[in-house]
């Protein structure tokens, strides 16, 4: 087996660790927006008093995962201008995201009258 450092150096010669970067990077976006989307749906839930059984349950379980997985992730993003382009390149997945789903940001209830 080779040395780590000899890996590392061989992954990073073929391109395989940009490749690496590049797919790690676009699939933290989809759990970045993911994750608002069903953050979203849940306080709408919550305030029309839906979130109900093993439904809050399981919510609770996914709520408590994301918060590991998004510690981690941000415990490899070292410098300011990375956690910036990180925020930015999200503000601009999700306002195209929105616009092809058609579920557009800061949808409210209709008034009804009781």
């Amino acid at each position: 087996m080779k040395p780590k450092k000899n890996l590392i150096d061989q992954a990073t010669t073929n391109g395989s660790m940009d490749r690496m970067n590049q797919l790690l990077s676009a699939a933290h976006i989809l759990h970045c927006e993911a994750n608002n989307l069903v953050e979203e749906a849940s306080d709408l839930m919550i305030s029309q008093g839906l979130m109900l059984g093993m439904l809050k349950k399981r919510h609770s379980d996914l709520t408590k995962a994301a918060d590991v997985y998004f510690k981690e992730f941000a415990s490899m993003v070292c410098t300011d201008k990375s956690k910036m382009d990180m925020f930015s390149d999200l503000d601009d997945f999700d306002t195209s995201f929105r616009k092809w789903a058609k579920v557009p940001a800061g949808w409210k209830p209709k008034e009804v009258e009781p």
